[in-house]
């Protein structure tokens, strides 16, 4: 399982919330597990081992235990976890567990979310899933960087602003004069750090949205060319096709087949 297919984890419902104790020496085997698992192990130590695979699941270490997976485990240090189950489609093959710096912080909204849970109160649920983002985005958050800090903050003022207006016409003067450098130089700066030029990561940004609002029922695809900036909708069927390899039409239809 690699850390990074975490952030496609859109939970379907959440199952219970428990604090659980085990002793030393403690062991099970678990075969296709059927619901995911964030178990947070704030006392003792136990042991997974995937395939050939063994991981270490204490107070810095939070183990995910997916869908799917096959594993056994040991309690090698006696002590208390909290453990949250919850469905989600996707799946896994082996138990990881991530480090982190926050544990302390992380163990207080395990803890919030166990209270949460306990109560039931009105609207509970919607609170208790709220809580459950919450834990898995400050585990990833060491992983959230796609660019080193340093290079990342030079093209950064950019980024923001193609983010905000990318159903504009952007050009590359304007975003060089948003770093204060010349239209040359922030060319070669953002294809270098990204990976392609300025106009082609908006043309990628428009059509990445524009997948989205086909994906749905809301606009027509007239409307959806010019909700990511493309006035005119032979333009934008050209760029879609170029970039997905189907017109727009295609692309919905095969999509609402699913």
């Amino acid at each position: 399982m690699d850390i990074n297919n975490l952030s496609d984890l859109i939970i379907n419902k959440l199952i219970s919330v428990n604090t659980i104790y085990s002793d030393t020496g403690a062991n099970s085997v678990r075969r296709n597990r059927l619901c995911w698992a964030l178990l947070m192990k704030y006392e003792g130590e136990t042991v997974y081992t995937s395939g050939n695979k063994k991981v270490t699941s204490n107070f810095e270490n939070i183990a995910v235990l997916p869908k799917g997976s096959s594993y056994s485990w040991i309690c090698t240090k006696q002590g208390k976890y909290l453990v949250i189950e919850f469905d989600a489609d996707l799946i896994g093959d082996s138990v990881i567990t991530i480090s982190t710096k926050n544990s302390e912080n992380i163990f207080k909204l395990f803890k919030e979310l166990e209270k949460v849970w306990t109560l039931k109160h009105k609207f509970y649920k919607l609170e208790a899933l709220n809580i459950t983002y919450s834990i898995l985005s400050k585990l990833l958050e060491p992983y959230n960087q796609y660019l080193p800090s340093e290079k990342q903050e030079k093209i950064q003022p950019a980024l923001d602003y193609i983010a905000k207006n990318y159903n504009k016409q952007i050009t590359n003067d304007e975003l060089a004069k948003l770093l204060g450098v010349s239209t040359v130089y922030f060319r070669k700066l953002f294809t270098k750090i990204i990976g392609i030029s300025p106009i082609n990561y908006i043309q990628q940004l428009r059509i990445k949205k524009a997948k989205e609002m086909l994906k749905s029922d809301f606009s027509k695809i007239s409307v959806i060319s010019e909700a990511v900036g493309y006035p005119n909708i032979y333009h934008f069927s050209k760029m879609f096709k170029q970039i997905t390899g189907v017109s727009p039409t295609e692309y919905a239809k095969n999509t609402n087949k699913r």
